[in-house]
């Protein structure tokens, strides 16, 4: 892009926006990740971008700053085509977020990241990610008792390049759990998808969208393994594998866990690392 006062936009600045609009929070080191940059090799880019208002600077947090896109940024990552055109018309929110807010959406943000450098090479692929208020829905409760709402943190779609369509997708719901939320409400959430499930709420909402798989990430093992014994009793046991509670901080076989049994046994898949 032209030069502005001795500034001009690169492409490697498109980069850094595109992530964090994919992102919608980042830290330093997420971008850093994503894009094969240092830490200090950023840190001045990112101070220039965020003075010239391509980023936006949601908070100093744990000692570093918490970015996202800024207004120019918006404009930028439109003409560019990495951002659909109503974009403009949405007003960011992020200077809105408490420090909880914050946490919970770099907590979400550090799934995403991790989600879409696992994927990166290789026949799985992270074809959608969504994030927000459209994923919102509801089941009715049973026996008259009050509708259990539906809100996951994000719902996306693992695809396999080397599979026909119609089998190649997989639909996954996100619960990213920071130990928190109380018991009783872990327990609505899994009742809720339930019966989302066994209703086939699901297929009104996501046209196509045949079964799912509700992931639950925490930042612990210990938590995961919590959460395992005291929820799957309430899980049929044929449908257990559709409810992964996984820990963060592990390897990227346990991340990429989600994929479907069937990916993964099969050699022909090349998915074995994945077991």
């Amino acid at each position: 892009m032209p030069a502005n006062n001795g500034f001009e936009l690169q492409d490697q600045d498109i980069e850094l926006l595109n992530y964090a609009f994919q992102l919608r929070i980042a830290t330093v080191d997420q971008l850093s990740a994503l894009c094969g940059r240092s830490v200090r090799a950023l840190w001045g880019r990112l101070l220039k971008l965020r003075e010239r208002r391509y980023l936006a600077s949601v908070a100093r947090f744990m000692q570093k700053h918490v970015y996202a896109v800024g207004p120019l940024g918006v404009s930028a990552l439109i003409e560019q085509g990495y951002a659909p055109a109503d974009f403009a018309e949405k007003r960011l929110r992020h200077n809105e977020l408490t420090e909880l807010g914050i946490r919970h959406s770099l907590f979400v943000a550090d799934i995403h990241a991790r989600l879409l450098l696992d994927t990166r090479d290789g026949a799985l692929n992270l074809a959608r990610w969504i994030e927000g208020p459209s994923l919102w829905d509801t089941v009715p409760g049973r026996g008259g008792e009050p509708a259990i709402p539906i809100r996951p943190d994000a719902y996306f779609i693992l695809k396999h390049a080397e599979l026909p369509e119609g089998i190649n997708n997989h639909h996954v719901f996100l619960e990213a759990d920071r130990s928190t939320m109380a018991h009783t409400k872990m327990v609505a959430k899994i009742t809720g998808y339930l019966g989302y499930y066994e209703r086939h709420h699901h297929t009104k909402k996501y046209p196509g969208m045949k079964s799912f798989l509700v992931a639950t990430v925490t930042q612990t093992r210990s938590r995961a393994e919590e959460l395992r014994k005291d929820l799957n009793p309430l899980i049929p046991r044929a449908a257990r594998e559709a409810y992964p509670f996984i820990a963060s901080k592990t390897s990227r076989s346990t991340l990429c866990s989600v994929a479907p049994r069937r990916w993964r046994h099969n050699p022909r898949t090349k998915l074995s690392v994945f077991v």
